[in-house]
C-alpha cells in the first residue's frame, strides 16, 4: 500500500513539473504572397499561469493571443503582468476565449488598451508593414460569432491568418494561408495516448496551414500528462 502511495505521489509531483514547462515549437510556413521573412508568436490557454519574465528577451513581429489569457479566481495584476510582459515581445493580436470574461470584460478592454493589445472580435487588422491581415472572431461560447463581419474586409491576394479560440471554426472557412487555435489542451492528461480531446498538430493541406496547440496553461488540475505544455515560434518565409 505504501509503495502504491508513493508511486503516486511521484507521478502527481511528475505530472505538476511537466505543466510548468516552458516548451518552444518551432514551425515553418512558405508564402508566395510577399518577399520578406516574418516571425510571431502564438500562446493560448495561459489560465492561471505566470508568463516568464525570460520571454521579455524574446522579439518577435508581432505575438498571438489565441484566448483564455485568463480564467476566473485570477488576479488582475497577474493579468496585467502576463500582458506587460507579451507585450513586450511585440506588437499583440488577441481573441477571447471561453474563460476570459469571467474576470470582467470592461476591466480585460481597459489593460488592453494600455498595452495597445489588438482585440480581433469578428474583424480583420491589415499590418502596416508586412503584406498580412490577421483574422479574428469572438468566442463561440458566446453566440456573438459573426464569420462574414469578420471576413468582410479580407483582401484575398493578401496573405491571410486567421485566429479563433476553438479550432471548431476551421472547417467553415476557406482561403486561408494559416490558422491557429488553442482551447483543447491537448487532452491536458492522457493516458496510453487516450485524452478527452485530440493532441495539438500542426498540418498543411495544400498551401494552407493548421496549428492547434495544447496550450501553455492548464484548467480544472494543474497537471498534464501525454500533453506537453507549448508556446509556438512560427517563421514565415516569403518567396523572393
Amino acid at each position: 500500500m505504501l509503495v502504491l502511495v508513493k508511486t503516486g505521489l511521484q507521478l502527481v509531483y511528475y505530472m505538476k513539473r511537466l505543466a510548468t514547462e516552458v516548451n518552444i515549437k518551432h514551425h515553418v510556413v512558405h508564402t508566395s504572397k510577399f518577399s520578406q521573412s516574418v516571425r510571431c508568436l502564438f500562446i493560448s490557454d495561459v489560465h492561471q499561469r505566470t508568463i516568464p519574465k525570460s520571454f521579455t528577451k524574446w522579439s518577435y513581429d508581432f505575438v498571438l493571443i489565441g484566448g483564455d489569457l485568463v480564467e476566473g479566481g485570477v488576479p488582475l495584476s497577474r493579468v496585467e503582468k502576463n500582458i506587460q510582459r507579451l507585450s513586450a515581445v511585440g506588437p499583440c493580436y488577441y481573441v477571447f476565449g471561453n474563460n476570459d470574461r469571467e474576470v470582467g470584460e470592461h476591466e480585460l478592454l481597459q489593460l488592453f488598451s494600455k498595452y495597445d493589445v489588438k482585440v480581433l472580435s469578428n474583424r480583420t487588422e491589415r499590418l502596416e508593414t508586412i503584406p498580412m491581415q490577421i483574422v479574428g472572431i469572438d468566442d463561440g461560447y458566446t453566440g456573438t460569432v459573426d464569420i462574414d463581419k469578420a471576413f468582410e474586409d479580407v483582401d484575398p491576394s493578401i496573405f491571410t491568418l486567421f485566429m479563433t479560440h476553438s479550432p471548431h471554426y476551421f472547417s467553415k472557412i476557406e482561403g486561408i494561408d494559416l490558422e491557429v487555435a488553442g482551447h483543447h489542451h491537448g487532452g491536458q492528461i492522457r493516458f496510453l495516448n487516450y485524452g478527452i480531446q485530440p493532441v495539438g498538430t500542426f498540418t498543411k493541406r495544400n498551401n494552407r496551414h493548421s496549428l492547434i496547440s495544447n496550450g501553455f496553461g492548464t484548467t480544472a488540475l494543474p497537471l498534464r500528462l501525454g500533453a506537453e505544455s507549448e508556446v509556438h515560434s512560427i517563421q514565415i518565409v516569403g518567396k523572393k
